[in-house]
This record gives structure tokens, C-alpha cells and sequence, in this order.
């Protein structure tokens, strides 16, 4: 029987476990197609679970991680109609959420956590989940686009409701950060964003940033919203670091604002150190009239959409770097660096 590579997950009482094994190729069946896999790439929250910081017990060392993908159909099973061999696919993360609102029922499969991931040559896959990629977008381009792409287009334009006269802020230069800042943009609003690095806040300037605060130089971040926003605030704030950072977020808030909470494991050290805050503490949270939604990514037909926009409006996701499959360790640590702007993309063939 034909052969694959595969990395698991390993031993993760290890500070890098992760393995390089063989298997037999995936056979589809009912309803299921084979994809090869071209790309993937890295999360905060892939970090997590590849270094023993997820429930142990829902991570066996045979587990295959990382939860984006991109690649092509190689074949599909009985009862299949929606794609057929050759086509250019992604997959959304829960499979189950094509359209509609979200349930928490859907979480009961989750790739990489306790459904293998996609750091694989090859990959079984529902086929009611999978997307077709436009022609103009590449596999390694497509690769960021599951979990922080469709992270940030929930927060920003489904959920959200951006339009161009808002303002949304966003923070660090992550994936779902930047991503966040190119859907502002693209729909005509006032986009800022922050970061502790000068650097990375003159990249985010020449992709399209309208104002960058520099959290380290001004903790008081919310401040500075308000300072350049005349007093009113954002409209739009993703917090993707965590229930530390929800005051600042709050205080940022113009009326009738909404937070998008979205993530807890940022990479970087420095923005894990904040305590919660009781919810007495919690600013102007009916004065204004604040919402605060959690996102969970996106259902396949956000997916579809979000496609479709990056495709018309020539929108590029920001890759930081590339690196070949027989170097995941050396991605990994570079993610851990905190050193990246943007998306760290895996290619696998």
C-alpha cells in the first residue's frame, strides 16, 4: 500500500516532541475526499497544542497537528458531487458549520485537537466542507487563510459590520491582526493597529494602516485611540490576546462599539502578564451601550465569501516566511521568536 509522511505530535511532556513517521494513504469513503496536501501553516493556537499546554488528555502522540491547509483532491469516495479530482481545495475548521449561526456541538470535531491536522502529505477530509481556491490565489497564500483569514473577516465583516466610516483597531501584528487590518482597509475604513515592535508598526504603515500605537512605549494604549480618534474611539476593536487586555479594549471603545474577542494564546510574552479584571471594572461597558462578542472562526459559506472578496478586491495575505516541510522545528521556533509580521507558511509538496 502506498506510503505518507506525517509529523505527530508526540511526547508532549517534551519541550518538542513533534515526529516525522510513515502511514498508509488515506482511502476515502462515503462522503469523503483525499486531499495532498500543499501547504499549511502555524498558530498561536497550534503552539498550545503541540507543547503539552492543551488538555493533555485530548491529545494522543499520534495526533497530527496544525489545523490549515490547502492542497488538491486526489479522489473522493461514494456520494461526493461537490468536488472532483484535480480541484484546488481548502476546508473550513469545523466541517459542520457550513452556514448559519454557530453551536457549540460543532467543536466535538476539531482538527488537530481530536481530528488529525493537516502537517501531512495527505489528509482525509469531509467533502462538504471543502472550498474551491480562485485560480489567482496560491496553495501557500490559501494555507493562512482558514483560521486567521476567516478568524478576522467574522470579526470584521459578518459579525463585526465594518463599513467606511468606522474606525477598528486591532492588536499585534499576528495573523487574525493583519488580516484584520486588510479587511478594514478593504472596506474603506480607518484602520489601526499595535505592537510593542517600531518596526512592525512601519510594516503594518506601508500595508495600509491609518494610525500604530506602540503598547510597550504607551501601556495606556486606549489613550491613544481615543487621542487620535478626537475623543469619540473605535468603533471595531479585536482583542486577540485575551481577557487581560478587555479593559483596554473597552476603554477604546467609541458608543455603541463592539469587541471581538477572539483569541487567548498570544506568542509573544510581554501581553500575558495582565490580570483580569473584576467585572466591576469593566468600563463603560452600559454607558456606551459595548457589545462584546466571542468569534469562532467562520462557516464555510464566510469562507466561500471571504474567497470571493480577496479574489475581486486583489487582496495578498502577508507571509512573514516559507519553510519546506522537512523543516517544521525550524518554523516553530520562529513563530516562538515572536519575531514574524503576519502568517509562517509550511510548504508540503
Amino acid at each position: 500500500m502506498a506510503k505518507i509522511r506525517v509529523y505527530e505530535v508526540g511526547e508532549r511532556s517534551r519541550a518538542k516532541g513533534l515526529r516525522l513517521v510513515e502511514r498508509d494513504a488515506p482511502v476515502p469513503g462515503h462522503g469523503e475526499a483525499v486531499v495532498r496536501i500543499r501547504a499549511t501553516g502555524l498558530n498561536a493556537r497550534d503552539l498550545s497544542i503541540m507543547f503539552a499546554n492543551a488538555p493533555t488528555s485530548a491529545i494522543a502522540p499520534t495526533r497530527v497537528p496544525l489545523m490549515d491547509n490547502a492542497g488538491d483532491v486526489l479522489a473522493v469516495g461514494p456520494g461526493v458531487t461537490r468536488v472532483k479530482p484535480g480541484d484546488r481545495v481548502t476546508m473550513t475548521h469545523y466541517w459542520r458549520w457550513l452556514d448559519g449561526h454557530w453551536d457549540q456541538s460543532m467543536t466535538q470535531e476539531d482538527y488537530s485537537l481530536n481530528r488529525d491536522g493537516f502537517l501531512a502529505e495527505q489528509a482525509l477530509m469531509p467533502a462538504d466542507a471543502l472550498v474551491k481556491i480562485p485560480e489567482s490565489i496560491s496553495y501557500e497564500e490559501a494555507s493562512t487563510l482558514q483560521s486567521a483569514g476567516l478568524t478576522a473577516w467574522n470579526a470584521v465583516v459578518e459579525a463585526g459590520r465594518a463599513k467606511a466610516s468606522d474606525t477598528v483597531v486591532t492588536l499585534g501584528t499576528g495573523g487574525v491582526s493583519v488580516f484584520g487590518l486588510q479587511w478594514a482597509k478593504m472596506l474603506g475604513a480607518r484602520a489601526m493597529i499595535t505592537s510593542s515592535s517600531d518596526d512592525k508598526l512601519k510594516r503594518m504603515t506601508a500595508l495600509g494602516a491609518d494610525d500604530v500605537i506602540n503598547y510597550r512605549a504607551t501601556p495606556n494604549w486606549s489613550q491613544a485611540v481615543l487621542d487620535k480618534t478626537g475623543g469619540r474611539g473605535a468603533d471595531i476593536v479585536l482583542n486577540t490576546v485575551g481577557i487581560g487586555e478587555m479593559e483596554q479594549c473597552l476603554l477604546a471603545c467609541a458608543s455603541g462599539g463592539r469587541v471581538m474577542y477572539i483569541g487567548a494564546n498570544p506568542v509573544n510574552r510581554d501581553r500575558t502578564v495582565a490580570q483580569t479584571p473584576g467585572l466591576n471594572r469593566l468600563p463603560n461597558l452600559i454607558i456606551k451601550d459595548l457589545t462584546i462578542k466571542g468569534i469562532v472562526v467562520g462557516s464555510r459559506r464566510m469562507y466561500e465569501d471571504l474567497l470571493t472578496a480577496m479574489a475581486r478586491n486583489k487582496v495578498k495575505p502577508v507571509i512573514d516566511r516559507v519553510f519546506p516541510f522537512e523543516q517544521v522545528m525550524d518554523a516553530v521556533a520562529y513563530m516562538e521568536s515572536g519575531d514574524k509580521v503576519g502568517k509562517i507558511v509550511i510548504r508540503i509538496s
